[in-house]
């Protein structure tokens, strides 16, 4: 019950950060972001958003898991940080269509 608790909050951290970035365009939230180096805002919060929102239902399925399976714990936090590390991939990934070309 602790780990669902746990992970439940880091879901509801990640899910209100990548809802103010996707949905009400707060791209200040973006570490690293500076606007002159972007070409397409909105764009660049719809990405970064929904992967966050991604992080978001990762982290609570992982506290789920957790909590009716606690004997395979350690294959679920494989789950968590395997899914961590794709989305952070796409992240890093999709983010370079977004700046400008010098």
């Amino acid at each position: 019950m602790f780990n669902l608790i746990v992970f439940g909050v880091i879901a509801l951290v990640m899910l209100l950060l990548g809802y103010q970035i996707k949905y009400k365009k707060k791209a200040s939230l973006i570490s690293g972001f500076n606007e002159d180096l972007v070409t397409d805002v909105n764009g660049l919060c719809n990405w970064v958003g929904g992967l966050m929102l991604i992080n978001a239902a990762i982290a609570f399925s992982t506290g789920i898991l957790m909590a009716c399976f606690p004997t395979t714990l350690n294959f679920i936090l494989i789950y968590f940080v395997g899914g961590i590390m794709v989305t952070c991939i796409f992240a890093v990934m999709g983010t370079r269509k977004f700046k400008k070309k010098f």
